[in-house]
């Protein structure tokens, strides 16, 4: 009787799988708008409600030379529809404290944030936009990070393609209010058919040349048909630099990621004032450089 429940519920199971891949696949054919697939894009692998990562990211310029630092990421989807976001580095230590904290309203407004604690009690505000502008001398950008804004975009459905026997969609991502005479590729997305993932991004210069590549390695289902990347890669074709994000743990529990994180006063708490080192006073030398001229 067992097994025959067993059987039964397993045949269940798989029928709705079925019906499942069935559904994903009809939901996007030849008439579907590039727009409509970012929307399912976004849909099938939305923010969950509380993410906890602890990452590594290791750098490497054109002569080999690599550099490790350890990362907490918090994200916090509240009731309203506004996503909070904390990019923590815990090493090494001259950079340990440092945070980019940011936040996008309902509407799609983005504020940023960055805490250096050598500065004492005050938040930098972080103006630049658009994914070409790297955060903390890293490759990735704050966009890059968190994610874009469909409602800013314009999304233009490109051929379909196969590439080394898997099905892509593939779209040309634009500002949402440029002018048709004017309109530049941001960045092209290569979007996974069977599981709706952008697993490759070509990132274009104001001459349309291809400047940085972001991919996405190690997929993972995390929950129903969500997937998350373990791995993040970004490389830059002229600096010939590349940046990689590991992700060595992801926890999915409110516990993880209370509300205060996502305050300048649990920062200035935890991290507070260091005295600069002249290594450190050089590194922020930079970043204010980098944060005033964007």
């Amino acid at each position: 009787m067992y097994l025959r429940q067993k059987h039964t519920y397993a045949f269940f199971m798989l029928l709705a799988a079925c019906l499942l891949v069935e559904e994903s696949i009809a939901i996007v054919d030849s008439d579907t708008s590039g727009a409509e697939i970012m929307e399912q894009v976004q849909k099938r692998h939305q923010q969950f409600p509380y993410i906890y990562e602890e990452q590594s990211m290791v750098m490497e310029d054109r002569h080999g030379d690599r550099d490790t630092r350890k990362v907490r990421r918090y994200s916090r989807l509240e009731a309203n529809g506004t996503v909070n976001f904390l990019l923590l580095f815990d090493y090494p230590q001259e950079v340990k404290g440092v945070a980019l904290l940011a936040s996008r309203n309902p509407d799609g407004k983005m504020s940023k944030y960055i805490y250096l604690p050598a500065l004492g009690e005050r938040l930098i505000e972080s103006t630049g936009e658009g994914s070409n502008d790297n955060f903390l001398g890293t490759d990735f950008s704050v966009e890059n990070l968190t994610g874009e804004v469909l409602s800013d975009h314009y999304y233009a459905r490109r051929e379909d393609r196969e590439i080394e026997g898997v099905n892509y969609f593939i779209l040309d991502v634009y500002k949402a209010n440029d002018q048709p005479i004017e309109k530049q590729v941001l960045r092209r997305h290569f979007i996974r058919q069977d599981n709706l993932y952008i697993t490759l991004t070509h990132h274009f210069d104001k001459q349309s040349r291809i400047s940085r590549i972001q991919s996405h390695h190690d997929l993972k289902a995390v929950d129903g048909d969500m997937w998350r990347a373990n791995m993040i890669l970004i490389e830059d074709k002229r600096q010939e630099h590349q940046s990689l994000i590991k992700v060595s743990r992801r926890i999915f529990s409110h516990d993880y990621v209370p509300a205060e994180v996502f305050t300048a006063e649990w920062l200035y708490e935890n991290y507070p004032y260091i005295e600069p080192t002249e290594e450190l006073d050089i590194d922020i030398s930079e970043i204010m450089a980098e944060e005033t001229t964007e």
